[in-house]
């Protein structure tokens, strides 16, 4: 039986509730301070794809660094 509540060794980071909250409030932060009003949850779902673009993007730089290395992996 699996533990429905996992430990932070457990948890990735990018699943982190911290994380998507500090974005969600920089993002709605950042949205007030520009005038923009935004509809409920807009917010979370912004944070949720802006850290998915980080993680897609820094899995394909990861991809081209490996493809490019001369050397194996240790």
């Amino acid at each position: 039986m699996t533990d429905p509540i996992a430990s932070p060794v457990q948890k990735s980071a990018v699943q982190s509730l911290t994380l998507r909250s500090a974005a969600t409030i920089a993002i709605a932060a950042a949205a007030q301070r520009l005038g923009v009003v935004l509809p409920d949850g807009a917010a979370q779902e912004a944070a949720s794809a802006l850290i998915d673009l980080v993680v897609t993007l820094g899995l394909i730089g990861v991809a081209v660094g490996r493809a490019r290395a001369r050397t194996p992996i240790v």
